[in-house]
C-alpha cells in the first residue's frame, strides 16, 4: 500500500452563474408563479444561497426558531466543519423568507430534493456546467465586494483564508485596480 500515492486536489471551480442562466433557472423551476411547488422553492433556495452563501444542507435544515428578524441573522447549526455559525441577512434574504409559505424547516426541503430540482431545472432551462453550490461562489465573490476577508470567512464559516480566496473570492485584478483610484 505503500505504492499508493493521494491524487493531487483539482482545480478549483470558477463558474458563476449570470444574470440570463438566474432567470431561465426561475423560469423553469416556476419561481414567483404563485403556487407553492418544490420547485419554486428551490428557486427561492437559488437565490437565499446567493444572497447569503449558504450551502444547500444548511438552507434545508434552517428552521423558523434559528431565525431572528430584528437582528437580521440566521444561526446554522452543526454546518460542514462541525460548528454552529451566524449568518448575517440582507433586505432581499429576509424578503425570500417572508414570501415562503409557513414550512419548518423554512424551506420545507431537503439537500437532495434541491440538488434533484436544479438538475433537472438546468436540462429545461439548457444551463450546462453550474451547479447549486456554484451559488455560494457568486454570493462569496459579491459579498467580499462589501466586507473584508475576514468578515467574509466567518460568513461562510471558512478557517482556512487559503480554501476561502483560493476557491471562493473571485475579485479579479482589474476589479482590483478600480478601488485603488
Amino acid at each position: 500500500m505503500s505504492d499508493v500515492k493521494r491524487p493531487a486536489p483539482g482545480r478549483s471551480r470558477s463558474r458563476r452563474p449570470t444574470a440570463d442562466e438566474l432567470d431561465r433557472l426561475s423560469h423553469s423551476l416556476g419561481y414567483g408563479c404563485g403556487v407553492d411547488l418544490v420547485s419554486a422553492r428551490v428557486a427561492a433556495a437559488m437565490y437565499f444561497s446567493i444572497e447569503t452563501a449558504m450551502r444547500a444542507g444548511e438552507i434545508a435544515g434552517l428552521r423558523s426558531e434559528h431565525i431572528d428578524y430584528e437582528r437580521r441573522t440566521a444561526k446554522l447549526i452543526n454546518t460542514k466543519n462541525g460548528e454552529d455559525r451566524e449568518v448575517p441577512l440582507s433586505s432581499e434574504a429576509i424578503r425570500i423568507l417572508q414570501e415562503l409559505p409557513e414550512h419548518n424547516p423554512v424551506f420545507g426541503l431537503t439537500a437532495s430534493q434541491i440538488d434533484s430540482n436544479f438538475r433537472r431545472a438546468k436540462k429545461l432551462a439548457i444551463v450546462e456546467g453550474l451547479n447549486f453550490h456554484d451559488m455560494r461562489r457568486e454570493a462569496l465573490t459579491r459579498l467580499s465586494k462589501k466586507v473584508d476577508v475576514l468578515a467574509l470567512a466567518r460568513i461562510s464559516g471558512h478557517r482556512d483564508l487559503k480554501i476561502l480566496l483560493g476557491t471562493y473570492y473571485a475579485e479579479s485584478m482589474a476589479d482590483v485596480a478600480k478601488l485603488l483610484d
